[in-house]
């Protein structure tokens, strides 16, 4: 017995099996955890991710504070989308989302769910739990936004799909969208808002000085060729003799009009307006209806013409199709004396020769609107006069300039409240090409006459010319450019202005309201902070 219990002592074989045996539980104890375990953590991340999507997509659906069951969807929509049921296995999901009680701004998410194991289950371990929290908060920061709207005749018509409201009433109604998306002021946000209203000139002389109009200025005076021919009676006709032609400066200095006629001669007379400029037949400020500067700035109708691009001489106007800076900033000194900076008096009672003329209502500078209505209000204002052409370079000048730091106001647009910026946006509405006519009085004067724009090409491509020049120079200075194409189907004029392409927007005129919200929700800066 001792011998047998001493050779099995010193007997080694089968010992490895024994080991492996005993070792197999805590092996798989470790490999089954290990396993489980990475997955667990897997589907750990893609959860964190679902969560942080679905409270960035949350936060950028809502306007401005406003937290409604529609954005709540947008959120659980990103969360389906990005972790859907059964990803890793995982179930039991759930996801929730709401605004913080303590800063309306931010939204706080939570998100869980189960992922069974494969291995731990033998040792009771079912299913391992995952959890996710996530923080969005939209910084609106301070903003500058200048609206420029398109209020020619066109936007009296309805859109080319239908509806029932014309295209000025949808902008009216559509910009409260951007309104809303930016209504943060409880947070401390300062959002102002400007308005230029354009067509083929601007109504900005109540924003200005007097020391910012022309005093005097030249318009397209009339001369009048007439011409008298004599005639004798011939029985039952008329034979001419001859003619002679006379040049009277004004029709008033003409002859009562028709002929003269006695019982065996006559004279009949014939007119042939002409029109100048520059030249000898000249119409002066003084014969027009406005008697002083003040009261010109102080009236309703305060549309201007351009003045000389800077560096040209100011009579005659001399436009460069180049835009500097110093043609948005430079202004007038006080004392009166730069003529070659102050703006002309749009007058329709002293230009001859123009088709068509129009002043749009006035624009109004930037300033903050304590509500929603008031908001409303002032755009219903700035765009009551629908009427004339389409000159895209006047509107975006005017609005580069009303939102220029540098320049005429630059004293009540600081680049900073405290130590936050101020963010420059210029929101552009347009629905058309540009569209000129030589002989519609804009803010250019009558293009047939005075030909101020310089350079051999057609007058489009001069006015188009101007307006790249302008977006080129306001992208420069840091401001964004946003571009609404209304019932357009050529957009190639306008689209490169946007500052990116997802700058652009095009709209039916249906969708107008929410495209000016997706605007609103654009601006400012979204960012997780948990």
């Amino acid at each position: 017995m001792n011998r047998m219990l001493q050779n099995l002592r010193t007997d080694t074989k089968g010992n490895a099996l024994a080991i492996f045996a005993a070792a197999l539980v805590p092996l798989v104890l470790v490999v089954g955890s290990g396993l489980d375990l990475s997955f667990a953590y897997m589907a750990k991340a893609k959860l964190q991710n679902a969560c942080d999507a679905a409270a960035l997509a949350g936060r950028q659906s809502m306007d401005g504070t406003r937290w409604t069951s529609a954005n709540e969807a947008e959120a659980d929509k990103f969360f389906d989308f990005n972790f859907p049921e059964g990803t890793l296995g995982a179930r039991d999901r759930v996801f929730d989302i709401g605004k913080d009680p303590l800063d309306n701004t931010q939204l706080l998410g939570e998100a869980s769910a189960t992922i069974p194991t494969m291995l731990m289950y033998i040792f009771g371990y079912d299913a391992i739990p995952i959890e996710a929290e996530c923080n969005a908060k939209r910084d609106l920061g301070h903003n500058d936004v200048m609206l420029v709207l398109d209020t020619t005749g066109s936007m009296a018509q309805r859109p080319s799909t239908g509806g029932s409201k014309d295209k000025i009433e949808l902008l009216r109604t559509g910009t409260a969208g951007l309104f809303r998306a930016l209504d943060d002021t409880s947070n401390g946000s300062i959002t102002r808002f400007g308005i230029v209203s354009y067509s083929h000139t601007v109504n900005v002389a109540g924003s200005l000085g007097n020391h910012d109009i022309l005093k005097d200025q030249l318009y397209a005076g009339e001369e009048w060729e007439q011409t008298v021919c004599y005639q004798t009676r011939s029985g039952w006709w008329w034979q001419t003799d001859y003619c002679t032609t006379n040049t009277y400066d004004d029709e008033d200095d003409a002859p009562s009009r028709g002929y003269r006629d006695q019982s065996s001669t006559r004279r009949t007379y014939t007119y042939d307006p002409q029109y100048k400029y520059p030249g000898d037949v000249t119409v002066k400020i003084g014969d027009t209806k406005w008697d002083n500067r003040r009261g010109f700035r102080e009236s309703t109708e305060g549309c201007i013409e351009e003045r000389s691009s800077v560096g040209q001489p100011g009579s005659p106007v001399t436009i460069l199709q180049t835009v500097s800076q110093a043609d948005i900033d430079e202004i007038a000194s006080n004392n009166g004396n730069s003529a070659a900076y102050q703006w002309g008096r749009y007058d329709p009672d002293s230009q001859n020769g123009q088709s068509q003329n129009g002043c749009p209502s006035q624009s109004q500078k930037l300033k903050t609107y304590a509500s929603e209505t008031a908001f409303q209000n002032a755009v219903n204002a700035a765009t009551a006069n629908v009427t004339g052409g389409t000159y895209h370079d006047i509107g975006m000048l005017w609005g580069a300039r009303f939102l220029s730091p540098t320049g005429m106001f630059a004293s009540e647009n600081p680049t900073q409240h405290g130590i936050v910026p101020v963010n420059r946006h210029i929101v552009f509405m347009t629905d058309g090409k540009l569209d000129t006519g030589d002989t519609l009085y804009s803010a250019f004067g009558v293009d047939r006459y005075h030909n101020r724009i310089q350079g051999s090409q057609s007058q489009t491509t001069k006015h188009i010319n101007r307006f790249d020049s302008i977006c080129d120079r306001v992208k420069s200075t840091g401001t964004t450019i946003w571009v609404i194409a209304l019932d357009v189907t050529d957009t190639d004029d306008i689209e490169d202005c946007a500052t990116t392409s997802d700058h652009f927007y095009t709209s039916d005129g249906s969708d107008l309201e929410s495209i000016f919200e997706r605007i609103g929700r654009g601006i400012g800066n979204l960012r997780l902070t948990r």
